[in-house]
C-alpha cells in the first residue's frame, strides 16, 4: 500500500501575490524603508567611536545633532556622551547596525518578490525589536530616564517609539501565523496512516 504524503498547505504552493495583494506587507514595506533610512543617517553614527562620526557626510552629521536638539532622546543623547549606564543601549544600536539594517535590505527584497523564506528572519527582527523598544518606553515611563522631560517632550518620545514597538510586534505575530500556514499537515497524515495500517 502507498504511503500517505503528507503536502504543504495551499498557501505553501500558490503563486506569488503581487503588493496590492498584501496591504499588510505593504505597511511593513513602508516600516522597512523609513527604519533603514533613520538607522543610516541617526543611529549608526552612534555605534562607533566618537571620532569615525567625521567619516559620516556633513549632511548626515546635521541631521544627527538637529534630531538630538530637538528631541532630547534620553538614549541617543546618553549613547553621543559614551554613558556607562546606558552600556545596553548601546549594545542594541551594534545590533541594530550589524543585524538589523541587513534584515531591513533582506526584508524589504523579500515584500516585493512575495518571498517566504525571509518570513524566519522577519519574525527574529520582530521580536527583537519590539522587546527593545518597549524597554526603552518603559524605561522612559517609569524609569529615570524620563525624569528631566516635560510632558511634551515625552510626548514626541513616545510618538516615535511606540510605533517602532506595535509595527514589529505586528509582523512577529503575522510572521509566526504565515510560517505555521506553510508546514505541512503531517499529524493528520500519520493519523490515517495509522488507521490504515489497523485496517490491513
Amino acid at each position: 500500500m502507498e504511503r500517505t504524503r503528507s503536502t504543504a498547505s495551499p498557501a505553501a504552493i500558490g503563486r506569488p501575490k503581487t503588493l496590492t495583494e498584501r496591504p499588510l506587507d505593504v505597511l511593513y514595506l513602508a516600516y522597512f524603508g523609513i527604519h533603514l533610512l533613520a538607522s543610516i543617517a541617526i543611529d549608526a553614527q552612534l555605534t562607533y567611536p566618537p571620532y569615525s562620526q567625521r567619516l559620516f557626510p556633513e549632511p548626515l552629521r546635521k541631521v544627527l545633532q538637529d534630531y538630538l536638539t530637538s528631541s532630547k532622546d534620553p538614549f541617543l543623547l546618553a549613547a553621543a556622551e559614551s554613558s556607562p549606564e546606558h552600556v545596553w543601549f548601546r549594545v542594541l544600536l551594534a545590533s541594530e547596525t550589524v543585524f538589523q539594517i541587513p534584515c531591513f535590505v533582506v526584508a524589504i527584497w523579500g515584500l516585493l518578490n512575495d518571498e517566504k523564506r525571509t518570513y524566519p528572519l522577519m519574525v527574529a527582527y520582530g521580536t527583537l525589536a519590539a522587546s527593545s523598544t518597549l524597554q526603552c518606553i518603559c524605561s522612559v515611563l517609569y524609569g529615570k530616564d524620563g525624569s528631566g522631560l516635560t510632558s511634551a517632550q515625552i510626548g514626541a518620545l513616545l510618538q516615535n517609539y511606540i510605533p517602532f514597538c506595535i509595527i514589529p510586534t505586528l509582523l512577529t505575530v503575522d510572521m509566526v501565523l504565515r510560517i505555521v500556514k506553510l508546514l505541512p499537515n503531517t499529524p493528520a497524515n500519520h493519523k490515517e496512516h495509522g488507521k490504515e495500517q489497523k485496517t490491513e
